[in-house]
């Protein structure tokens, strides 16, 4: 009976809250106990980054594709469609109308979400928002794109950007390294959401730039696990090559 329950609790957010605009009522099923994947608490932390969204792209829509629910936990496979009217992330209005692909987790308690995680194709995100180049076609199949993902707390930041201009630095003279773009976001908080996109000529000269990189952090005693622990910095990575009809 919960996983029925919680299957229709999800179609209802996605149908009477999300798609309407109608934030004003996630209090019905979010939980005052509400976590995210980032360690963000409480209502507010699950409506910020949709609210975001929906300002940036205000017919924004979410499509739900699919939907299991297992225990206490749905899992949604959805569609995002919108139109960049506003800016996003730092990245300007293109007036484009994009559509992404993602998959939504949701935790019910009490039968109310206190966590969810969201992931999506932010390649294709970032392509479509025409902040990353599309390559001409044929593309170079061997071309891969480096995405990482960082939180960073608003206490640590100048020292995270301190660090990641260092790093910048040093990538751009090794061999194979084409471009790189950082993509940055303040929330209410002063917390830093930053994305980095690198690109390399291919795969051989990226994993020859992984070990530059550890041998420079080596000489230098730079420790990144540490730092990011000591800095409460959360980390996602994800390596990309362009999509080949």
């Amino acid at each position: 009976m919960n996983i029925i329950k919680n299957k229709e609790a999800i179609r209802l957010l996605y149908d009477s809250i999300l798609n309407p605009k109608q934030f004003e009522k996630l209090p019905i099923l979010i939980s005052d106990i509400y976590t995210n994947s980032v360690g963000a608490k409480g209502v507010a932390a699950f409506k910020k980054p949709i609210a975001e969204l929906a300002t940036a792209f205000p017919d924004a829509q979410w499509k739900i594709e699919d939907i299991i629910a297992e225990d206490n936990k749905v899992i949604v496979k959805q569609i995002f469609t919108g139109t960049h009217q506003l800016p996003f992330q730092n990245i300007t209005p293109t007036h484009k109308t994009i559509s992404v692909n993602g998959i939504a987790t949701y935790v019910f308690k009490n039968e109310k979400i206190v966590f969810s995680e969201i992931e999506t194709d932010r390649f294709s995100f970032l392509q479509q928002l025409e902040a990353l180049p599309i390559p001409p076609k044929p593309a170079d199949p061997n071309i891969l794109f480096l995405i990482d993902k960082f939180f960073i707390p608003k206490s640590s930041v100048a020292e995270f950007k301190e660090r990641m201009a260092y790093n910048r630095v040093f990538i751009k003279n090794l061999s194979g390294f084409i471009s790189d773009k950082v993509l940055e976001s303040y929330d209410d908080s002063g917390n830093l959401t930053i994305i980095t996109v690198a690109e390399w000529e291919n795969r051989k000269r990226l994993n020859e730039a992984k070990l530059a990189v550890q041998k420079e952090y080596k000489r230098t005693g730079f420790n990144p696990k540490d730092f990011y622990a000591r800095l409460n910095i959360k980390m996602e990575r994800g390596q990309y090559q362009t999509f080949q009809e």
